[in-house]
């Protein structure tokens, strides 16, 4: 859920001696790890032998600091534990559990919210590479299963979080399926077009620097395919020829058109437009975002361009890691995108703290 918990975990109802004045909390002697590995072992057991959702459970639990598979306390331990005449294992369990729990809160506090965005973002898309749209959509619901099953449990440390939490697995709910497929589409085939032509990631890849002007002339009148095979575009873009990507740029960029400036950023998506323009493109507006300040950086937005299928499936909030190149007459492409951010993702500072 976090790099670490808090001290001092709530249980049980409060109550004021009569006349006092002043509200009283009974302390659970038992740590918050404790508590949340037995609630979510339960839960994982719940889960039938074998399948997908145990093996997404195990990369969930896992992200909270609670291992489903080898835990700190072992099962005749926990045979033993909070039994009658058992009182040094129950001692031994707790140790063991309250150890863990202060070498974690070294590195951080206890903040689930902050660990259900940062599971719902970071954990998903590194750890679960390629996750289907179908396995986004089941993700989450296991995910607010098992919030709820916590909750159940008298955790009041996640059941008095639990609607910020939920409404973060709202907008995930919606947006990592949107991440999926612009997984499959970004950069765009106008966006892979000025990359072709204007000296972006495909125009290097494909086109031979030495061949004369003439030659590609001559492919781009022909329709021939741009040098060396169509690997490696993406799929949204290929197949893509000169005279292909010639047409696509047409009216927006000017043939001679020089790149003056790129560079890898992240960019955080900012308005969509509501329909395809002129072009039958749609304009989407980014600034650069500075992940470490978690602010935007500069005053100006940009204007990028993306067909109608891809910008469907952007959302404002969306961070995107690409490369970012400038034309003459303010125009703006982006190519080797790496990665796309939901918009209720944490970065650098957090990230390092797990």
């Amino acid at each position: 859920m976090s790099a670490s918990s808090r001290s001092g975990s709530r249980s049980g109802s409060p109550s004021a001696p009569p006349m006092a004045g002043v509200e009283t909390w009974r302390f659970s002697a038992e740590p918050l790890l404790l508590r949340l590995d037995v609630a979510t072992h339960a839960f994982y057991q719940g889960l039938a032998a074998g399948s997908s959702d145990r093996k997404m459970m195990e990369v969930v639990a896992n992200a909270a600091n609670v291992n489903v598979l080898t835990r700190p306390a072992g099962k005749k331990e926990f045979k033993k534990y909070n039994k009658p005449n058992e009182d040094e294992t129950t001692r031994d369990v707790r140790l063991k559990y309250q150890l863990r729990e202060n070498n974690l809160r070294q590195a951080g506090t206890f903040d689930p919210q902050w660990g259900v965005r940062w599971l719902l973002s970071y954990v998903v898309l590194t750890e679960i590479p390629g996750i289907s749209a179908a396995d986004a959509a089941r993700l989450t619901d296991l995910v607010e299963q098992w919030l709820d099953a916590l909750a159940a449990a008298e955790i009041h440390e996640i059941a008095s979080e639990l609607p910020g939490m939920k409404a973060t697995i709202a907008v995930a709910r919606s947006e990592l399926v949107c991440l999926r497929e612009l997984g499959d589409r970004l950069p765009g085939r106008f966006n892979c077009a000025c990359s072709l032509l204007f000296g972006g990631a495909l125009r290097s890849t494909y086109v031979d620097a030495c061949l004369p002007r003439w030659v590609l002339s001559l492919r781009a009148r022909d329709g021939a395919a741009s040098s060396g095979a169509q690997q490696g575009i993406p799929e949204g873009c290929a197949p893509l020829t000169i005279a292909d990507a010639q047409a696509c740029v047409a009216g927006i960029v000017a043939p001679g058109a020089a790149c003056t400036s790129s560079g890898a950023v992240d960019l955080r998506v900012k308005a969509i437009g509501a329909a395809a323009d002129d072009s039958g493109l749609v304009q989407v507006r980014v600034r650069t975002f500075d992940r470490e300040s978690d602010a935007d950086k500069g005053a100006e937005d940009v204007v990028l361009r993306f067909e109608p299928d891809v910008a469907a499936e952007l959302r404002v909030g969306f961070v995107i890691e690409a490369t970012l190149y400038a034309l003459d007459g303010g125009i703006h492409y982006i190519d080797n995108v790496t990665m796309v951010w939901p918009s209720y993702s944490v970065f650098y500072a957090e990230f390092a703290q797990a």
